[in-house]
């Protein structure tokens, strides 16, 4: 009984299409039976703001941090 390289592949190929479309399905499934809440506005800004603070507080050490604000873009 020799190994046909072919028949190795395939099988191959079928069993990880097979296990990537129950992973697909399930995901699916998951995000049908728990929705994504929708969060308000501004209300996790609080971990922005520190990410902001530290980024800042490594570029210019000893400069203190007074006032963050969002610059929009004017089309």
């Amino acid at each position: 009984m020799e190994p046909n390289l072919l028949m190795i592949c395939t099988s191959s190929f079928i069993g990880v299409f097979s296990v990537l479309v129950f992973l697909a399905v399930a995901m699916e499934l998951i995000t049908r039976i728990f929705p994504q809440k929708m969060v308000k506005a501004g209300a996790d800004d609080t971990a922005v703001y520190a990410a902001i603070t530290s980024t800042y507080s490594r570029l210019y050490p000893g400069m203190r941090i007074n006032n963050i604000e969002e610059i929009k873009k004017q089309h």
